[in-house]
């Protein structure tokens, strides 16, 4: 009879996982050594959020669940903000935890704390494996990621459970799932009443989400956007679902109140949601245009106004919605954005101070260097908002963000796990001086990994976004600013390559060089925040 930790381990690899991240304790020595008889990779990470968010990319990037796991205590209670970000970006997450054996809990209390009372408002289920039906409760939680609208699940074992022999078993009862629609619907309907609003529509939008994975209907999308000649509005989690080159494409809502493209929201006329998600938006939703929704979860929690809703598989219905004769108006569609963002190209920016470059020029350098379709991530930060704003995607699923809990220190170990799954292709990490910091343990997993990743550490001394609000509230700046260290000698320490820059000469110098010498390197940018849309502009003593 295979133990627990087996019956664990084994319905993970037929689940398709091939790695687990994690920091373990000794409560997890028997589902290491099961996990390593599967052949399951383990990646020692450094500190425990680092885990969820590598769980979280490689399950975006490869479709299938990501697994992290911790130690109990300390362990799992230190990874709450990455269990907590998988819950608002909706990530497929297994999170597996150590716990303690119920007879010691009764007379017992160090590191003991309820972990499941701790992950059940941010997982959408919290299981504790005990001999029987373990294997069929791993499972369910694999299951319970992707049903309805996904998200983590946790699981909990003691070391002393793991050891013994699994029986079979039935899994537990499961309550209604958030997105999960609770009967079939007649699309057939649905599509016929969408095709009509759309047909009245003269300025049509549409606005996509997080939700496009694993689907990943990019044609559909283009196809109905094309057939519609409607403005394609993605959300920080959905850029490059129709590239930024692309003439519909329009731009990232979800940053600021005041974010730009809400210019083009504003004007439609009829709003196509399509696998939509307000946790995405720092604006409430308050617009009044008749809403069509299309996502492979229910609307709610919460729930938006709309005019039909269909839910299910996305690109079919994409599909059909374009096989329609629709008349919009003839100064829509890409002509209104060629106008719109010939008004935004004449922005001015401002001057630097010596010594410093614009975000933009950072943006401007690195995107003409990368591939076309190199993944980029960003940390949280004033950097966060620019780079969401400002950086052109051009292809799907190659932008990875934190944007619903909107955690720091997401960047680096996200870009090491797109790195780990495509070791020869070039990542970028963009990250602020404060999130580097919460996140330079991971640099150990570079230096034994040795993929091309850029690290792009915007360095201004401080936590500029809060900074920023101080100024512009006319409080004066406390509690933002700090000296950081030296990155170019801490990656040098780490065994990877250091580039510090200044100007914009430095900065061609720093890209050339470490794409070419394909390993991985930090690139310390001094940064004017000037630059970013939520810096005051005026210069303040």
């Amino acid at each position: 009879m295979p133990t627990v930790a087996e019956a664990l381990a084994g319905a993970l690899r037929e689940a398709g996982v091939q790695t687990v991240f994690g920091l373990p304790g000794g409560e997890n020595v028997e589902v290491l050594d099961a996990l390593r008889r599967a052949g399951i990779a383990f990646v020692l990470v450094h500190n425990e959020p680092s885990a969820v968010f590598m769980a979280d990319t490689t399950a975006r990037l490869t479709g299938i669940p990501g697994v992290c796991l911790t130690t109990l205590g300390p362990g799992a209670m230190n990874a709450v903000a990455g269990v907590a970000h998988a819950y608002l970006d909706r990530a497929p997450v297994l999170v597996v935890t150590a716990t303690a054996p119920e007879h010691v809990t009764r007379r017992h209390t160090h590191q003991i704390v309820d972990i499941g009372a701790v992950y059940r408002p941010i997982t959408k289920a919290s299981f504790t494996l005990g001999v029987k039906g373990a294997r069929e409760t791993v499972e369910l939680a694999l299951a319970l990621t992707t049903r309805g609208r996904p998200g983590p699940v946790h699981v909990q074992v003691s070391g002393e459970v793991a050891a013994q022999a699994a029986e079979p078993g039935t899994p537990p009862a499961v309550g209604p799932v958030v997105g999960e629609p609770d009967t079939a619907e007649g699309m057939g309907d649905a599509i016929g009443e969408a095709r009509a609003i759309l047909r009245q529509a003269r300025k049509p939008v549409i606005v996509v989400g997080l939700g496009l994975e694993p689907e990943r209907p990019y044609d559909g999308l283009r196809v109905l956007a094309e057939s519609l000649n409607a403005p394609v509005i993605v959300t920080p989690k959905a850029k490059g679902a129709i590239p930024d080159d692309h003439p519909l494409a329009a731009g990232t809502i979800g940053l600021t109140a005041t974010d730009p493209v809400y210019e083009i929201l504003d004007d439609a006329d009829c709003v196509v949601a399509v696998a939509f998600d307000v946790v995405e938006l720092v604006k409430p939703w308050a617009h009044d245009a008749p809403l069509i929704w299309i996502a492979p979860w229910a609307n709610e929690d919460p729930r938006l106004p709309t005019a039909v809703e269909i839910v299910g598989p996305v690109e079919p219905v994409l599909y059909k919605l374009a096989d329609g004769a629709y008349t919009v108006d003839r100064e829509w569609g890409a002509q209104r954005l060629r106008i719109y963002k010939q008004a935004l190209a004449r922005r001015p920016l401002p001057t630097p101070k010596p010594g410093t470059v614009l975000p933009q020029t950072v943006v401007a350098v690195a995107r003409d260097m990368l591939p076309r379709d190199a993944v980029v991530t960003t940390d949280v930060g004033s950097h966060k908002i620019f780079m969401c704003l400002e950086w052109p995607t051009l292809a799907p699923n190659r932008f990875f963000v934190s944007n619903g809990l909107s955690v720091m220190g997401f960047a680096v170990p996200a870009a090491i796990a797109a790195a780990r799954l495509s070791p020869d292709r070039p990542v970028m990490a963009v990250t602020g001086d404060g999130g580097m910091l919460m996140a330079m343990g991971e640099l150990t997993l570079l230096r034994t990994l040795q993929a091309p990743v850029l690290i792009v550490v915007m360095r201004d001394d401080a936590l500029d976004l809060i900074r920023s609000k101080q100024r512009r509230t006319g409080k004066p700046v406390y509690g933002t600013e700090f000296v950081g260290p030296d990155f170019v000698e801490a990656a040098r320490a780490f065994g990877l390559s250091g580039y510090r820059v200044r100007n914009e000469a430095d900065l061609e110098a720093a890209f050339e060089q470490a794409l070419k010498a394909a390993r991985p390197a930090v690139i310390e940018v001094f940064v004017d925040p000037v630059g970013y849309p939520t810096t005051p502009r005026e210069r303040t003593p």
